[in-house]
């Protein structure tokens, strides 16, 4: 640890020296309006006739989403909170929800845009439900929301300018959106984890010698570790350590961290989980399986699933292989050695199942065996929602499989290596639902679950092969083959799990000169033009 004393002497007066910099103006300022462009909400489109294309109170739920430009126009978003549209982006903009990763609660919007007065020809600005600017920013800022506070993370200036290749370095800053009121930030600091009220930072210093546009080798090596209270307290130290946000899953651990620590002699890296509050550490972190789970290797090469949210840190068991899923009962393993795959472990009878392969929701765990069973498991209780076995193809080799909520599961069996794929079957709480195989041929072997209707019965979307001015066309097809809905340019679903998912049984498509949010009727919740994302001070390409 002795370059971290040097460096700890270096940073010591971090606190005494951020109060100095925010009373200088050079931290957290709040500018001017950002931006001429006030937040305006858009006229509702109509027909040929005049009647609206959509009813806009269908969506009258004050939550915040995003639609994501039409692609071939540029890349535009437009910011929504229920019915309501706050803003319209140019395509020179970026423009992003922020969800609290320790909350899970959508409560404001981040932009930043150019502009030549700004530092690096940019600056950034934080709004909120109704559009408002809460806090401006010079500069180009990213941001997240850890626990109620704003962490913002510029990147690193090269003679003046942004540039690929160093955005990993630069200068962080958290803040208080509701006071305004930022906190200390200890010298060098580029990022910061929020673990309860402790705020784990990494930092970092360039060897003097190295050169402005030169790339650091050993960035690694030049990195600490401080863990710092509200107020500036400083209460850890690692000296050649980074830290990392282990899930991004409101309530999934989140009290806790993952430090590693490099060596200069090319030591493997020594990767640990930490919790800020209480101090405690766990050498050997891997991963996270689920429902409050980690995994550790041991000094023998095992793997130790632990129970995190027990007060000892309970080994739930011990496997050769490295656990990725953990549900109550049952665990899923990654086999690295030999024949690559997935291995389901009983852990009340100790029987272990090869699998062809697992596939998982937000809340359900498909697991396909090689003996053919096929369940669905409800990952916060182990109860069973599907349980049928599945008829393989002549010389199955791989599988690919999508589990698409309710017990459905969308299946491709394959009998070569080549990805092409032999049958395409959907399965479901009633053992095989329809086999889709003769719809191959039509929609390019690119059949992919949509979402489900109002009856909780699944839909799919295929690239049809009927071609228009635009290019191919997308069909809506039942769980049977059946299209349900046909001409459209495009559609997809959001991740069940995504900050901005959907009302259920909506998904995204366009249709004609139109793109947004459509219902399994095929009725707009919310739409736009496809040119909408061409402003007056976009320049036309890309």
């Amino acid at each position: 640890m002795k370059r971290f004393s040097s460096q700890m002497n270096r940073i010591g007066c971090a606190a005494v020296c951020v109060s100095l910099s925010l009373a200088l103006g050079c931290g957290c300022a709040v500018l001017p309006p950002a931006s001429s462009k006030p937040a305006s909400s858009a006229s509702v489109p109509t027909d040929s006739s005049g009647k609206p294309l959509y009813d806009a109170s269908r969506l009258d739920d004050g939550q915040l989403r995003a639609l994501y430009g039409y692609d071939r126009a540029g890349s535009s978003t437009a910011i929504l909170c229920g019915s309501k549209v706050l803003y319209q982006s140019a395509r020179s903009e970026n423009v992003t929800l922020l969800q609290d990763v320790v909350t899970g609660e959508t409560d404001y919007w981040f932009r930043s845009w150019s502009d030549p007065t700004g530092r690096g020809g940019r600056r950034s600005a934080l709004y909120d439900k109704d559009g408002t600017e809460v806090l401006a920013f010079d500069g180009e800022q990213s941001a997240t929301l850890q626990n109620g506070l704003l962490v913002l993370q510029e990147s690193r200036l090269v003679n003046g300018e942004y540039q690929d290749g160093y955005s990993g370095y630069g200068t962080c800053q958290v803040i208080d959106p509701a006071t305004g009121e930022s906190l200390p930030v200890p010298e060098g600091a580029y990022a910061c984890v929020v673990c309860g009220d402790r705020l784990v930072y990494t930092c970092y210093a360039r060897p003097a010698d190295l050169a402005d546009d030169e790339w650091d080798d050993d960035t690694s090596l030049h990195s600490w570790v401080i863990v710092l209270t509200k107020d500036g307290t400083q209460v850890y130290g690692a000296d050649t350590s980074t830290a990392y946000r282990i899930s991004y899953s409101p309530d999934e651990l989140t009290d806790w961290v993952e430090l590693d620590t490099y060596h200069a002699d090319g030591a493997p890296v020594d990767q640990m989980l930490y919790n800020p509050t209480t101090g405690e550490s766990l050498t050997g972190y891997t991963q996270t399986c689920g429902n409050g789970t980690a995994c550790f290797v041991t000094d023998d090469g095992r793997y130790e699933l632990r129970d995190m949210t027990t007060e000892d840190r309970g080994v739930i068991s011990t496997f050769e292989d490295m656990p990725s899923h953990y549900f109550p009962g049952s665990v899923v393993t990654w086999r690295t050695t030999g024949d690559y795959g997935y291995d389901l472990h009983d852990l009340e009878t100790g029987d272990v199942t090869p699998l062809y392969a697992c596939s998982v929701t937000d809340n359900t765990i498909a697991l396909y065996a090689k003996n053919g069973s096929l369940k669905v498991c409800d990952t916060d209780t182990g109860k069973i929602i599907t349980d049928t076995t599945v008829e393989p193809v002549e010389n199955q080799q791989s599988v690919m499989m999508d589990s698409a909520g309710n017990g459905y599961v969308w299946l491709e069996l394959r009998n070569n290596d080549n990805y092409e794929t032999t049958a395409t079957r959907v399965y479901g709480p009633e053992g095989l639902v329809s086999d889709l195989t003769h719809l191959q041929s039509k929609y390019y072997d690119a059949l992919n679950y949509l979402t489900a209707t109002p009856e909780g019965r699944p839909l799919y979307c295929g690239v049809s092969d009927t071609l228009s001015n635009s290019g191919s066309l997308c069909d809506v097809l039942d769980e049977n083959g059946n299209v349900v809905l046909s001409g459209l340019g495009s559609c997809y679903s959001y991740y069940a799990n995504s900050l901005n998912h959907l009302p259920d049984h909506v998904f995204v498509a366009q249709r004609g000169f139109y793109y947004g949010w459509m219902d399994t009727d095929g009725n707009w919740l919310f739409c736009q033009s496809i040119f909408s994302s061409i402003n007056s001070d976009d320049e036309l390409g890309y």
